[in-house]
């Protein structure tokens, strides 16, 4: 009885410390059409075909007393990809296109790194970290290896982004 009791008393005071980091997405990555249009017979697509608009990466708890007791955090976050159906000749890049806006009244918020492009792989590997909660953080991607010899097709793949605490 007395093991199991004191069990117990770890296992919730690991609790209190566990309290939860989340990413909130925001936005829709978009391309410009004309971006994948050839206007010249024997003409290829540009080496490089950036997205139109960004999409948005907040860093935040779901849980109130944390965000009180632990302001300043620091996190890291990976990024990986998922092909659905992809060909291997086409790099998807990503980039962090700015450093969001930190909570209220906290001026010790800070994002560092993801500020130039990276091919995202199937393998997670690091792209920017922080301090702090932040929310609104620019993410753009890059395109870059399609070619007419490829011929049509609907490509897909899903980017993962994971947070850490660092």
């Amino acid at each position: 009885m007395r093991g199991i009791l004191t069990f117990l008393l770890l296992v919730i005071g690991f609790w209190g410390y566990a309290q939860q980091m989340e990413i909130q997405l925001g936005g829709m990555i978009t391309f410009d059409q004309s971006a994948f249009t050839i206007q010249n017979a024997g003409s290829d697509f540009a080496p490089n075909i950036e997205s139109e608009a960004s999409f948005f990466v907040s860093v935040t708890s779901g849980d109130e007393w944390d965000k009180k007791t632990n302001p300043n955090r620091k996190w890291k976050i990976e990024v990986r990809k998922e092909d659905l159906n992809w060909d291997n000749n086409i790099q998807l890049e990503i980039i962090r296109a700015g450093n969001g806006t930190g909570e209220k009244n906290n001026n010790s918020n800070h994002v560092h790194d993801g500020n130039s492009y990276q091919t995202v792989r199937e393998m997670p590997s690091y792209f920017f970290n922080g301090k702090g909660f932040v929310s609104d953080i620019p993410i753009q991607v890059r395109l870059s290896g399609f070619s007419i010899v490829n011929g049509a097709n609907d490509y897909e793949t899903n980017v993962i982004l994971t947070i850490y605490d660092d």
